[in-house]
């Protein structure tokens, strides 16, 4: 089909069309939304393909063509976009998406989805939002914005200017450069290793691993760069650089890591206090315990005194009111994993909550 097709209405859309020529624009009032069949599709190997208002259907697959844009709102089950780029202005909602050419997430793009894979020899540019629950990097991903989800697997290129945050774990196989001032945020497991042992991890920013960590391979960094870990650590390969590590439940004597096996520049620096508080109470003081917890706190005082808890970003999670009773039982069964700040008016505290 050669044809070229406007929309400025709502159109049903009761077949699946394929365009070698012309295309479909879809203006800012218009919405092409396919059947109760749910099962429409629309191939473009030539044309394009603009969407400013609304489109949903089952399957979108670009192969040729110019131009090819989402403005709008956009839903659809699989999208995969081969030879020719593809730029999201918009927002995409779909269960899967596979980029097999170079692709742009401006900064008002947002993708929403189940998966989403950045296919080999492609580069990826987000400079908005990315909510996926798995996604791979196959190619090269520069992540200028938000890239959250649950996993996520680095088998490419990947540079990190803002936020990588996964309430699940990452696992990186090739090369992964963490940039000055970028977080990576992860809820479960940090893992750096490939058969071969040739992944690297560049770390110039900051990474915080609420479980554990582990190393076969490469770790490099600078004084910029710092890793923070509540619960394991373990290398087996080589940390370089001069990088900051805190392991918040390190062992006794340096270097600083639970199980390590590997190689560990002398220029790295350590934090050497333990995140780990089982205190009993002591007079004029606030103890708590235990820390980390997967349940509740509990607090001790002698002085009826007001505490706050906050988390990480400085927001107030809890306000804790002590009396002379001594004994504060704080439940946490609402708060996320994460590291918390508790504060009161001459102490400030760091409790961890697992669960």
């Amino acid at each position: 089909m050669g044809h070229s097709v406007t929309i400025n209405h709502t159109v049903t859309l009761n077949t699946s069309m394929s365009f070698t020529a012309g295309g479909i624009t879809i203006n800012n009032n218009g919405a092409l939304m396919q059947d109760a069949s749910n099962n429409r599709d629309l191939w473009f190997n030539g044309g394009s393909f603009v969407n400013n208002g609304k489109a949903n259907f089952r399957y979108l697959l670009v192969t040729g063509g110019t131009n090819n844009t989402n403005n709008g709102t956009f839903t659809v089950v699989a999208m995969t976009n081969s030879i020719v780029s593809f730029n999201n202005n918009g927002t995409i909602t779909m269960d899967s998406m596979y980029v097999a050419a170079n692709f742009t997430n401006t900064a008002n793009g947002k993708i929403i989805g189940d998966s989403l894979t950045n296919g080999p020899g492609t580069t990826f540019l987000n400079n908005g939002r990315i909510n996926v629950t798995w996604s791979t990097n196959r190619g090269t991903l520069n992540n200028n914005n938000y890239h959250g989800g649950y996993a996520f697997t680095n088998d490419g290129t990947y540079s990190n200017v803002d936020s990588l945050v996964m309430t699940g774990s990452m696992w990186n196989k090739v090369l992964f450069t963490n940039q000055i001032g970028a977080q990576v945020r992860l809820t479960k497991n940090f893992h750096n290793y490939t058969p071969g042992n040739t992944a690297r991890f560049d770390n110039r920013g900051n990474v915080v691993v609420l479980d554990s960590w582990y190393n076969t391979d490469t770790i490099k960094g600078t004084n910029t760069g710092t890793f923070t870990v509540s619960d394991t650590s373990a290398n087996s390969g080589h940390m370089k650089g001069n990088f900051k590590f805190c392991d918040l439940t390190p062992p006794a004597s340096s270097p600083y890591i639970d199980l390590n096996s590997g190689v560990v520049s002398v220029n790295i620096t350590w934090c050497t206090t333990s995140g780990v508080d089982e205190l009993t109470p002591t007079k004029g003081t606030v103890k708590y315990f235990p820390n980390p917890s997967n349940g509740h706190f509990i607090i001790f005082g002698e002085k009826e005194e007001t505490l706050f808890l906050y988390n990480d970003i400085g927001q107030q999670a809890r306000i804790i009111q002590l009396d002379k009773s001594n004994d504060y039982r704080v439940e946490i069964s609402g708060l996320e994993n994460g590291i918390y700040f508790l504060a009161g008016r001459t102490f400030r505290e760091k409790v961890i909550v697992i669960k």
